[in-house]
């Protein structure tokens, strides 16, 4: 384009020029009719044609004139005041002006000292980037032009025209935002119906806030809110103190007391302040006491009925002691779950995350009553930040489809997360697996809740939910790794409570996904979504909300992992308890007489263990196994983990032994024909996992000889498996019938897994010992 040409000019056809004609194309004259233009398509405009019909209306201004015309026609005349003539714009001088603007805004990243050296610039920071990026986002475009103006020393001029152009752009940008943030794979699949719940529970919301803010008072309402623990936890102005536990929980000088408890048994409690001791503290009673909401607290005793025995009674002996803890924010890891009590935690933290959502919910309400009764009323309000940067507040995460079926009773969840009426269910199988697998065993699930004062949402998009449920492989797939194009875990950031329930099922299928969400749990977003900067709480700002987070984990017994868990990423300002019992040993639930065995191999560290477990196999074991036919055949060699699983048959395989292999990922046919084989004594050993035995408990007979390559973590399994020895069969004989023997072989790292099978006192004898041998009869 040559130079001093407009955009327009380029894009309207060529006439010859006449007198009475101007250099744009277009007539001076006024008496001539104008020329009937064909309609033009908006995305064949140039730029310069774009912002003339977005700031005049027109394509082509009427009072449009070049500034040397101007200078000519209007020399020696007045210009009129109230008629202001646009120029022609080149695109080389608009590509300056646009450079202009970005040299500008980056200039006000600058400090004032830095202003006269514009070399020593440098790159925002992330945080600023942030900052910046949530104020372009932010619902109170108002507040910070004006903060701005008082900056620059203006005088805060009445823009009202501007304002309601801001308001709009702010809903177009919420509505866009809410069309472009797509549902999961599941939520694909939810049908018209859930559709119409969502529009129905918009509605039901918008009339929520309405009544909300329509019925606030400041009085009452605010000291009850203020008496509550949680306002005083999460309060945006932390006191000095708080900086001075987070030091002592960096440095790892927890202040260590332990108690006992008739029902919560062991109890180790770890806090940041000496002055607290948890045995000291009062018992709550009632609901009232623990501040739980009272449309919650009314429908407590309906939910809890199964499990309370004494109508009068609100707890049963375990909720009280367990929602007293759970009530003060405390981090608790609770390792005595059982089949029994499993339904009375699942109430307690239930109700405790409905309760945490309430009351959170409850506190933004009443500051969007205050915020617009000031604005209203055209007063000054006091800064107000109650927010985070997401709307999600509680994260759940389930091993299983079947155990998130008590969060909802309606028609749709149930067809996707309960058992099917065709799928079949072995009763056979013992309480502890019924409880675990009777139901739908997907473990690839995630939905999200979203609360309203008439409506649930249980199909609502992470960003707009309350509370998030979730398997580890769920989340797994949607946190992404390293290097993945598509990732988000944005909607962790602002998570206050978290609770693993059936935490040792985790172990069975990938504790590695457990690590990846700690990991990412509150942490600083890299999008706004849509959140309001000047609500965010300081704390959130300062990267510290991971000290204000409660996490509850639920455990039948306690493991390494849970231990490194606990020591990690338990770091509550409050507190954290862990809680445990003394074991008596599954040992003593072992039916046939048998000498059972139990080998100590000494290794000098824990990640030099499993060689030697293994040089301890190949050398003793195997050697000791091979000496007879007897003692050979239909020997079962239980390995805990699947590597040493593929390092076992490796060597069996390498050495030509006759052995059949049995894993988790082995087919229904495999496994028959393997069990059948061994069962005849066509194959003389059976390697046999682990998780296999978790997900299918299959009872393998033919078994005259247990090797436990590693203890399991399950004590059940122990006896389990040493009890395939009791299932005689018709073509035994006397002599192998006589040669049944269990050998199990530990190290003094595996202690937890051996105080479950002999016995808290037992173990702690058998890790100190001398002796490394140690039977049992």
């Amino acid at each position: 384009m040559a130079k001093g040409k407009s955009a327009i000019s380029k894009s309207m056809p060529k006439k010859p020029q006449g007198a009475n004609q101007h250099v744009s194309g277009l007539s001076s004259s006024k008496s001539k009719s104008k020329r009937k233009e064909a309609p033009t398509k908006y995305g064949s405009l140039s730029r310069k044609q774009k912002q003339d019909l977005l700031d005049y209306g027109e394509l082509v201004p009427r009072d449009f004139a070049d500034g040397e015309d101007e200078e000519e026609q209007n020399s020696g005349e007045e210009e009129s005041p109230k008629k202001r003539l646009r120029r022609v714009v080149d695109e080389e001088d608009l590509d300056r002006e646009m450079d202009e603007d970005r040299q500008r805004m980056e200039r006000q990243f600058e400090s004032t000292d830095d202003e006269e050296n514009e070399e020593d610039w440098q790159k925002p920071s992330a945080y600023s980037m942030l900052v910046g990026s949530l104020k372009k986002t932010s619902k109170h475009q108002d507040f910070y032009r004006r903060i701005k103006r008082e900056q620059e020393g203006v005088d805060d001029v009445e823009e009202e025209e501007g304002e309601e152009a801001l308001l709009e752009e702010g809903d177009e940008h919420s509505e866009s935002y809410e069309e472009e943030m797509g549902s999961d794979e599941e939520e694909a699949e939810v049908e018209e119906e859930v559709e119409e719940e969502v529009e129905e529970e918009v509605e039901d919301e918008a009339d929520d806030d309405a009544e909300e803010i329509g019925g606030y008072e400041s009085s009452e309402d605010e000291e009850a809110l203020q008496a509550d623990i949680l306002e005083r936890r999460l309060t945006n102005n932390q006191s000095k103190e708080f900086d001075e536990k987070i030091a002592v929980i960096e440095q790892k000088k927890w202040n260590v007391y332990t108690y006992e408890d008739s029902v919560l048994k062991q109890v180790m409690s770890y806090t940041a302040d000496k002055a607290i001791i948890v045995e000291e503290d009062i018992k709550i009673e009632s609901l009232e006491e623990a501040g739980v909401r009272e449309r919650i607290a009314g429908q407590w005793k309906k939910a809890n009925k199964q499990c309370v025995k004494n109508k009068k009674k609100l707890f049963t002996p375990l909720q009280e002691n367990l929602f007293h803890h759970i009530s003060q924010y405390r981090d608790v890891m609770y390792c005595n779950r059982t089949t029994d009590n499993s339904k009375e935690i699942r109430n307690a933290y239930v109700m405790h995350a409905l309760n945490h959502v309430a009351k959170t919910r409850d506190r933004v309400m009443k500051n969007n009553s205050k915020i617009a009764k000031a604005q209203k009323e055209e007063m000054e309000i006091e800064d107000i930040r109650d927010q985070g940067f997401t709307r999600p507040r509680v994260l759940i995460v389930l091993p299983f489809r079947n155990t998130a079926v008590d969060v909802n009773n309606k028609k749709k969840f149930q067809e996707q997360f309960n058992l099917r009426e065709e799928e079949f269910v072995d009763e056979s199988k013992p309480a502890d697996h019924l409880a675990t697998f009777k139901g739908n065993v997907d473990d690839h699930f995630r939905l999200g809740l979203k609360f309203t004062k008439k409506t649930l949402n249980i199909y609502s998009e992470f960003y707009s939910a309350d509370i998030i449920i979730a398997s580890p492989l769920g989340l797994r797939t949607v946190i992404g790794t390293d290097g993945d194009k598509k990732r988000d875990f944005d909607f962790l950031s602002s998570i206050e409570l978290v609770i693993f329930d059936q935490a040792n099922h985790f172990l069975m299928q990938n504790w590695e996904h457990i690590e990846h969400l700690c990991d990412h749990l509150n942490l600083i977003p890299k999008d706004a979504h849509g959140c309001d900067i000047s609500r965010i709480k300081s704390w959130y700002l300062d990267g510290k909300a991971k000290y204000l987070r409660q996490t509850l984990v639920f455990s039948e017994f306690l493991t390494p992992e849970l231990n490194a868990m606990f020591n990690k990423h338990f770091k509550n300002t409050t507190g954290k308890l862990k809680m445990k019992q003394i074991y008596e040993g599954s040992i003593i639930d072992v039916i046939p007489q048998v000498q059972q065995t139990f080998t100590r191999i000494d290794s000098i560290s824990l990640a030099a263990s499993d060689n030697a477990r293994f040089k301890y196999f190949i050398e003793k074991t195997l050697p000791s196994l091979r000496r007879s036919a007897i003692t050979q055949a239909h020997t079962l060699i239980f390995i805990p983990s699947y590597f040493d699983f593929v390092r076992v048959r490796n060597y069996l395989k390498d050495n030509t032994f006759s052995y059949e292999a049995c894993s988790e990922y082995t087919s229904g046919s495999a496994m028959t024909r393997s069990r059948s084989n061994f069962f005849h004594g066509h194959t003389s050993f059976m390697l046999y996992t682990e998780r296999l035995h978790f997900f299918r408990r299959y009872t393998m007979r033919g078994a005259f000889h247990i090797v436990f390559y590693g203890l399991p973590e399950n004590p059940l399994f122990y006896t389990e498996i040493v009890n395939f020895l009791g299932l005689k069969f018709d073509e035994a004989s006397a002599d192998e019938e006589a040669t049944l023997s269990c050998t199990a072989v530990f190290s003094k790292y595996d202690f937890m897994k051996l105080e479950r099978i002999v016995g808290t006192e037992r173990a702690k004898k058998m890790c100190t010992a001398q002796k490394n041998v140690f039977m049992f009869s």
